[in-house]
């Protein structure tokens, strides 16, 4: 169960087929969206759930609650694996009321409401972590992390502990699908092709490399910024309309909008920038990691699991687009440094993130709480 059905669609589709695969009955919950059609297509049916995904409205939220009870109660499933932090929480209430027992709940991020500084963020934090806690300690919930850090940070909060939570690092990649064409990396175009892969939000460093880009530009460096993301209008930090359009008339400034096939996309880019705020795991990354591209990323959560600095990438400070400037330069001026770390990129990729490893670890979550005694309580005695 998903926000989205493009969470699903885009980010957990093997895990499904590979679930289906090994005899599991797998029906899904998300909003009916254009991914919607995509995944009835596979053969898995998904329920609507009426949930807006960035809404903060009291009413619109305990309707989303009572609707997702009532898929529960209707349905009736043996487990329940929610992805996204609002998923979480819901699913977490409704499988309680609806008697499931079996709860795993993949935290993606921690987003706003635990990494903003602002007073709303903070009220937010203060008035939610109860309900937080009720649902990652929950008797009988397992909680997945994709990066230890936000993982030790809900530890310490307490809102969850160490007998609940695993880790298991991201939804995997397909390395026979995202592999390089040709021993490419390293060899530069003319001019250089710079590729920051990613929605437009601000929290993905999108100014910060717009900066230094324009500082590059000024002091003679020929680079062409290839931006493969769309404006992300449900997300209160998106890039306004009228910013979108500075980028597209910029003629240094290609703006491709989402891309379905990235592989084209990484295969001619030659650098692959992406100066995040924080991430759960960055599936952008592993994805250019898994085809060879030099990276330069942040030193922060989700995107440090992916590169070792100095071995398989470059790892700036936040908010910092002066680095930024130095590293394009370092590997600009060290084709052979560049193409050493792409080697080592994909190496990595191939021993921690392919996709088969992150779908094993999940399916032994699923195979220990199946197995284990239900020793049911009283509906209305502790939680689970």
């Amino acid at each position: 169960m998903s926000n989205t059905s493009w969470y699903l669609y885009n980010f957990r589709l093997p895990l499904l087929q590979n679930l289906r695969a090994h005899g599991y009955v797998v029906e899904l919950v998300a909003p009916h969206d254009a991914y919607t059609a995509l995944l009835e297509a596979e053969g898995f049916t998904v329920h609507p759930w009426l949930v807006a995904r960035s809404s903060v409205n009291p009413l619109s939220e305990a309707h989303a609650l009572i609707d997702l009870l009532r898929i529960y109660r209707r349905e009736t499933p043996d487990l329940v694996h929610h992805f996204t932090i609002k998923a979480c929480l819901y699913g977490t209430i409704a499988a309680k009321g609806a008697r499931i027992y079996r709860v795993i709940n993949a935290v993606t991020g921690l987003g706003h409401v635990f990494l903003g500084t602002r007073k709303r963020s903070r009220l937010l934090r203060t008035a939610i972590k109860p309900v937080y806690r009720a649902a990652f300690k929950a008797r009988r919930s397992t909680v997945v992390f994709q990066n230890s850090d936000d993982q030790e940070t809900l530890i310490q909060l307490g809102i969850t502990d160490g007998e609940r939570a695993r880790l298991i690092r991201g939804s995997g990649v397909d390395i026979n699908r995202f592999k390089p064409s040709a021993d490419s990396a390293g060899q530069f175009h003319d001019p250089l092709q710079v590729l920051f892969p990613s929605r437009l939000i601000r929290e993905k460093g999108i100014a910060e490399l717009l900066q230094a880009c324009r500082s590059l530009w000024a002091n003679g460096v020929e680079l062409e910024l290839l931006v493969a993301g769309a404006l992300d209008s449900g997300n209160r930090s998106a890039l306004t309309p009228a910013e979108l359009a500075e980028l597209r008339a910029n003629q240094r400034i290609r703006c491709l909008g989402h891309v379905e096939d990235m592989q084209l996309v990484y295969a001619a880019s030659d650098i692959v920038v992406l100066p995040s705020w924080r991430e759960g795991l960055s599936r952008a990354l592993i994805e250019a990691a898994a085809m060879e591209r030099p990276i330069i990323t942040t030193d922060v959560p989700g995107c440090r699991d992916v590169v070792d600095h100095g071995i398989s990438g470059l790892l700036v400070p936040q908010r910092d687009a002066r680095s930024l400037v130095l590293a394009i330069r370092l590997l600009l001026e060290n084709s052979a440094l560049a193409k050493r770390f792409g080697k080592a990129a994909r190496q990595k990729v191939v021993s921690e993130f392919q996709v088969s490893l992150v779908n094993e670890s999940t399916m032994q979550q699923y195979s220990r709480l199946l197995a284990a005694s239900l020793d049911r309580k009283p509906l209305l005695k502790g939680i689970f």
